[in-house]
């Protein structure tokens, strides 16, 4: 027992230095009265004899110690702290963690510092950050090329495609006119005539989901209306829009981002989520969020599913949102239905001062979502014309 006792000390002086994190003891004066050898090489103390070597001026390089510094209140309430910092005077990061000193009575009578190099761990982060921030800008860059290459596209097929097909339509009418006296033409004309239809419905239909012409005519919720309607008709499936405000400024990014996001979650509700009901509602929050929440009664998400890093839909809307610096949340109740919550910031004014072209004369019309197939019609064959 007496020769541990002798060793004691000995093994505490090992155990002390051979610690790789800097470990000082204070009084409460600031001194440092103790530190370990990590302490002494990092912070090039001088001999602590003296009682001269102000914890501040070698941590910090100051001659006083920092406004709101942790271990000044520690000092002063006894309470433990631990904060992180950059001390251009070690040209480190540090971690320190600061305990109070107790006599027997409980009082503070100085504080312990254990101070850990962190710079590695810091520059790791920032090298993990900066690359995550150049994904972003990729993954940004990626899609606003894919919408521009899909708005190319479609107007390529509306133009050119559409335009003769439209004019093929013409000529057989035309000889339909003559062909009754020949029945047989007659008939093959009108069959013609009818696959000529189904392939401009067919080239409408490709240009329309390629790129969503109301975005560029009206409003983003003119096109989710829209867009709304043709995924009610298509499924039986009652989808509901809301809005607490009319028109936006329009934001291509923000508004194919949006639409987008509407798109993928209307076909998942009616892949996966066996609904009779969906309600879209678009919300601005103080003018400076824009909240979309899309809500079925369904069967709601599982949540291996919801966290399914493949399922390429939902990674595409996080991609997305995330790229408006927006957040997207997406919850899920047993038979209960599912919700996705997509919150982005606004920037400024987001009312239109004035309507886009051809805005007011389609508003004469009724509620878009109320828009008959003459309705349709009518607004496919002004965009024929323009």
């Amino acid at each position: 027992m007496k020769t541990f006792i002798d060793k004691a000390p000995n093994e505490w002086d090992n155990i002390f230095n051979s610690m790789s994190d800097m470990v000082t003891i204070h009084d409460k004066d600031f001194n440092i009265i103790c530190a370990n050898k990590a302490a002494e090489t990092n912070l090039k103390l001088p001999s602590l004899a003296s009682g001269k070597a102000k914890c501040f001026r070698y941590y910090h390089g100051t001659s006083n110690p920092p406004e709101g510094c942790p271990s000044c209140k520690c000092l002063k309430t006894g309470t433990q702290a631990t904060f992180e910092t950059y001390e251009p005077h070690l040209k480190k990061y540090i971690e320190i963690r600061v305990l109070p000193r107790l006599d027997k009575e409980n009082r503070v009578i100085g504080i312990i510092h254990i101070v850990r190099d962190i710079t590695k761990q810091k520059k790791s982060e920032k090298r993990l950050r900066d690359s995550g921030r150049q994904l972003r800008n990729l993954t940004k860059h990626l899609l606003a090329a894919r919408e521009q290459e899909r708005k190319h596209i479609a107007r390529e097929i509306h133009d050119e495609l559409g335009q003769s097909l439209t004019a093929l339509k013409m000529e057989l009418m035309l000889l339909m006119k003559h062909s009754h006296l020949y029945r047989q033409a007659h008939h093959k004309i009108k069959s013609m005539l009818d696959i000529v239809d189904v392939t401009i419905n067919t080239v409408q239909r490709i240009s329309s989901d390629l790129r969503p012409e109301l975005l560029d005519d009206l409003d983003l919720i003119s096109a989710i209306k829209w867009h709304s309607r043709k995924f009610q008709k298509l499924t039986g499936i009652t989808c509901r829009v809301e809005s607490n405000t009319e028109n936006f400024i329009a934001d291509n990014s923000r508004d194919i981002a949006l639409f987008r996001i509407v798109q993928e979650a209307l076909t998942n509700v009616h892949r996966h989520a066996e609904a009779t009901m969906v309600k879209v509602n678009l919300t601005v929050i103080s003018g400076k969020q824009l909240k979309l929440e899309i809500v079925d009664n369904g069967k709601g998400i599982l949540e291996e599913r919801r966290s399914n890093t493949d399922s390429f839909g939902i990674t595409g809307m996080r991609e997305r949102i995330g790229a408006l610096k927006g957040t997207l949340e997406i919850n899920g109740n047993p038979n209960k239905g599912t919700k996705v919550l997509a919150t982005i910031p606004l920037n400024g004014s987001h009312i239109l001062s004035k309507p886009k072209k051809g805005y007011r004369e389609l508003k004469s019309y009724k509620m878009h979502d109320e828009w008959s197939s003459d309705d349709v019609s009518v607004y496919e064959n002004e965009r024929s014309h323009q």
